[in-house]
């Protein structure tokens, strides 16, 4: 099968070199600091999620921070080496001014955000695309998915993503698309019991999974769990450093390629943070297996409870 796990292509940046395992998120959020996308590209991160929501991102300011910082880092940095992804907001995620009219239809909505994207992110072609979250029916989605796979037909997106899907509407997505999904990215938390039968889809269908919201408050339980306490103690690491590197180990004990979404705004962190997931030894193999049983990432995909589309 041509969309087999082993046989689909891996998602590489535009020199070839693989996605790297952590991006740098750039959503804005009240009471938070802005993000700093400068700072992070400096401390090592090599991959930027941004979207076409002038709610929570803006676009013209993380392409202008790129920019700046390939300027100044012209000797060892190279655009090439910078995987950067956006993602098509729906009305509800907009503010002013809009990338599109709300008299559009589905299709221009998407040509429209897409070329707003790629002016803000002074980008030709887009590393990948996503949809921020399914449309409200199998048609409408399809709709604009279709829309996504013509700008991948002419070179303005390299992949395709959707993200918030629950594992029996990606199943649908990816079984009528004819550019199948390379990203999902959802949050990772307990009550979608971690994610499982969406992890197992991608693992099963050769998909990159992106995780965000680790570090939520609802997840501190995983910080306080014997093998994240266990795996930081050995290594002599931050709690946040063993989780993180605890569930890059998960995943890749099961075959499931993995990305982390990380925003934060403390250069400590940021270090921290990159270490963790591309740095640091391998938890013990009990170590990996406790903690996988712990997050459901042991057990056989499960129905999560959320129905087809409707039609």
């Amino acid at each position: 099968m041509a969309d087999s796990p082993l046989e689909r292509e891996v998602p590489t940046l535009l020199n070839g070199s693989p996605v790297p395992p952590i991006l740098y998120g750039t959503a804005v959020r009240d009471g938070k600091p802005r993000p700093d996308v400068v700072a992070a590209l400096e401390a090592g991160y090599r991959a930027i999620d941004s979207a076409n929501s002038r709610l929570f991102h803006r676009e013209d300011e993380d392409g202008q921070a790129v920019s700046t910082f390939v300027a100044n880092n012209t000797d060892s940095v190279s655009r090439d080496a910078i995987f950067i992804q956006s993602k098509y907001a729906p009305p509800t995620e907009q503010a002013e001014p809009w990338p599109y009219d709300m008299a559009d239809d589905t299709t221009s909505r998407v040509y429209k955000s897409v070329l707003r994207s790629a002016a803000d992110l002074r980008l030709e072609t887009i590393d990948a695309y996503f949809l921020h979250t399914p449309l409200g029916s199998l048609s409408g989605t399809l709709e604009a998915w279709r829309a996504l796979e013509r700008i991948v037909d002419r070179g303005g997106i390299r992949y395709l993503g959707i993200a918030n899907v629950k594992a029996p509407r990606l199943r649908q997505l990816f079984d009528q698309a004819r550019v199948k999904p390379a990203f999902v990215q959802n949050w990772f938390r307990r009550d979608t019991r971690y994610d499982r039968g969406v992890a197992a889809f991608c693992r099963d269908h050769g998909i990159v999974y992106q995780v965000f919201g680790v570090f939520d408050g609802e997840n501190a339980e995983l910080l306080r769990c014997d093998s994240v306490r266990r795996h930081a103690r050995d290594q002599s690491i931050t709690a946040r450093q063993a989780l993180l590197r605890m569930i890059s180990a998960a995943a890749a004990s099961r075959g499931l390629r993995l990305c982390v979404l990380d925003g934060t705004t403390d250069r400590k962190h940021m270090e921290e943070n990159l270490r963790a997931v591309m740095g640091l030894p391998e938890p013990s193999k009990e170590l990996v297996q406790s903690f996988s049983s712990l997050i459901g990432w042991l057990d056989s995909a499960a129905p999560d409870g959320v129905p087809p589309f409707p039609n």
